[in-house]
């Protein structure tokens, strides 16, 4: 994926990417797409989408309102989202898996920024 590093909505674009692809491989049996549009009995792919915007926001910073407009789902949505990861983290099992996922969402947007370069 290119993008233009002088264009934030390139930016977290590449960044939502980022964090979906480490994403799946936390959560290898989902495909890309459920991820991203978890059917509505998938509870995993739902809880994965929550994950990806839990990292966009508490790691990489992202202001929830952007993330709000970029995913078009409402404010409590989001909030919600990050709630339920808030509370899913204070559990070590599934911090350690959180914390690999955001490191590797770190490291995918690196590669695709250095790529862009």
């Amino acid at each position: 994926m290119t993008f233009n590093l002088h264009s934030a909505q390139d930016r977290e674009s590449a960044l939502y990417h980022a964090c979906v692809m480490a994403v799946h491989e936390g959560f290898p049996h989902l495909t890309i797409g459920e991820i991203i549009d978890p059917p509505h009995e998938m509870f995993d792919a739902a809880l994965a989408r929550q994950i990806a915007l839990h990292i966009m926001i508490r790691r990489f910073n992202v202001p929830k309102r952007r993330v709000v407009e970029m995913q078009g789902r409402s404010r409590e949505a989001v909030n919600r989202a990050l709630r339920i990861i808030d509370d899913r983290c204070e559990r070590p099992v599934f911090l350690a898996h959180y914390a690999f996922m955001a490191g590797r969402a770190g490291a995918v947007l690196l590669s695709m920024v250095e790529e862009a370069a």
